[in-house]
C-alpha cells in the first residue's frame, strides 16, 4: 500500500495487518515497520520509481493507493511545477500501480484494488485544493473504468472518500475553515485515521465481494449526494 508512514496510510496498514495480510508500505518519507511487514521509500512521481516498487514489492494481490499531496496554493499563483506534481503522485502513480497489478491479480482469479479518494472529488468544497481535489476525482472515474475491466476476473476496484480526518493534512488548515467545516458535519467532529481504515479493510475482505466501482463516504454526513 502506498502513503502508510503516516496518518490515514499508517492506519490502514494496521487494519490490513490485523486481517492477517503482509503489508509492504510505500511512502517517499521514511517509515518505521511498523504495523507493515516491510517497507519500501520511493516517489510516485517518478514512473521508474514506481516499477521499483513493483519490482521490490513481489507478488501483490491487494493494492491501495492512499499516497497523495497536496499544496495549499491559491488557485491564481498555482504553479506548473505544482500541478504537475500533484497529477503525478494522486493520480498517475494511482494508473501505474493499478495497470501493472490488475492483469496479475486477474489472472489468479482474485484481487483487490482500492483508491483512497477525498470528499472534495465530490462537491470541490476544497477552494484551497483544487488540482488535489480534481486527481482526487480522476482516481474515483479511474476505479469504476478497472471494476469494469477486472471485475469479470473477480478483481474489485472500489473507492473510499474521506472528509476531515485527523491528520498531519488537515492540521494545517486555519481554525476558522476547521470551525465552518464542523460546523457542516452533522457528526459534529472529524474522523479519525482508523475509522477510514476499517472500510478500507472491509473493502478487500470476503464480505465485500459483491461490492465494485463503488465509493464509500466516510465523511460524518458532510457530503450526501
Amino acid at each position: 500500500m502506498t502513503g502508510s508512514a503516516r496518518g490515514i496510510g499508517r492506519a490502514i496498514a494496521g487494519a490490513l495487518d490485523e486481517q492477517g495480510l503482509e503489508v509492504v508500505g510505500v511512502d517517499v518519507l521514511e517509515q518505521a515497520d511498523g504495523p507493515c511487514s516491510s517497507t519500501i521509500r520511493a516517489d510516485l512521481a517518478d514512473p521508474v520509481e514506481c516499477r521499483r516498487v513493483l519490482d521490490e514489492a513481489g507478488r501483490v494481490d491487494v493494492l491501495v493507493n492512499n499516497a497523495a499531496i497536496v499544496f495549499r496554493t491559491a488557485v491564481e499563483d498555482f504553479t506548473v511545477e505544482e500541478f504537475d506534481r500533484t497529477v503525478a503522485v494522486n493520480m498517475r502513480a494511482v494508473f501505474l500501480l493499478s495497470q501493472a497489478c490488475a492483469p496479475a491479480m486477474a489472472a489468479r482469479g482474485w484481487g483487490r484494488i482500492v483508491n483512497v479518494s477525498s470528499i472534495g472529488a465530490r462537491d470541490g468544497r476544497l477552494a484551497h485544493g483544487t488540482v488535489y481535489a480534481a486527481t482526487k476525482a480522476g482516481v474515483t472515474v479511474m476505479a469504476r473504468s478497472f471494476a469494469r475491466r477486472y471485475g469479470p476476473a473477480g478483481v474489485t476496484t472500489n473507492v473510499v472518500a474521506p472528509g476531515g480526518v485527523e491528520t498531519e493534512m488537515v492540521a494545517g488548515i486555519e481554525p476558522e475553515t476547521r470551525a465552518q467545516y464542523l460546523a457542516d458535519i452533522p457528526a459534529g467532529r472529524f474522523c479519525a485515521p482508523e475509522e477510514v481504515a476499517a472500510v478500507v479493510a472491509f473493502l478487500v475482505g470476503e464480505s465485500a465481494a459483491f461490492v465494485n466501482g463503488a465509493t464509500l463516504d466516510v465523511n460524518g454526513g458532510w457530503y450526501t449526494g
